[in-house]
């Protein structure tokens, strides 16, 4: 019987140490009960893409009027899960990384965004738009406490903070080409937000990202917060 009860024993180690890159679980056999000890489980990297909608909200100054399907949020993120207690019913990690963020804000009708002198003015354009947007391109670091419970219901919540990288206007006449037109366009060099996810275990999740300070500096832009709401894949 001991002889049987080593073998297992020396199985189960085996097995568990094939399966190292995930998650390993030792378990010991004895003549009266079955009875795991520890679960181990390793920092993983995920690559995320996040697509969704954003607008800005608050009382906003006249031409501020944005295309609420035109106005896309995309990231691209490089991730860390790092556990934290993995043990229990329900699962604690940590997960963090650097990603790039593009919001886009596009307008309505021919509106253009301009800065004339340091103040940001809509004017309208002298022919009909097929595109009329500014863009802002962000490398932001969140960092979220992630809750994975036993239905498979995962909950992400934290917040985030970033520096702007770039920022530009793009405008395409109906007929002629695009014109970009990078500049600061009065947009703070340091922004940070709230972030939430939710979905469920290897499916794509739900997100929603909240900015309550304006994206533009106090005095030099409409005084308005950011949300986005979209899906992680």
């Amino acid at each position: 019987m001991k002889t049987v009860k080593h073998l297992l024993t020396s199985t189960l180690l085996a097995a568990s140490i094939a399966s190292f890159a995930q998650t390993t679980t030792v378990t010991i056999t004895t003549d009266s009960m079955t009875r795991p000890t520890k679960t181990i489980e390793h920092i993983t990297s995920d690559f995320s893409i996040y697509v969704g909608v954003n607008n800005l909200s608050g009382s906003l100054p006249t031409g501020y009027d944005f295309r609420p399907i035109g106005s896309r949020f995309i990231a691209l993120g490089w991730q860390k899960r790092i556990p934290l207690s993995v043990n229990g019913p329900t699962k604690f990690r940590l997960v963090t990384g650097p990603e790039v963020a593009w919001n886009n804000f596009m307008f309505t009708d021919r509106n253009t965004l301009v800065n004339h002198n340091g103040q940001l003015e809509i004017e309208q354009a002298d022919a009909d738009l097929r595109k009329s947007k500014l863009v802002t391109a962000q490398l932001n670091l969140p960092v979220m406490l992630n809750m994975a419970f036993r239905s498979g219901l995962t909950l992400s919540v934290g917040a985030y903070a970033g520096i702007r990288l770039d920022s530009y206007t793009k405008v395409k006449p109906e007929s002629g080409s695009a014109v970009r037109t990078h500049g600061s366009y009065n947009l703070n060099q340091v922004r940070w937000g709230l972030t939430t996810e939710l979905g469920f275990r290897g499916t794509s999740k739900l997100f929603f990202r909240y900015e309550p300070n304006s994206p533009f500096r106090t005095g030099k832009g409409p005084d308005a917060s950011v949300w986005a709401v979209g899906v992680k894949l």
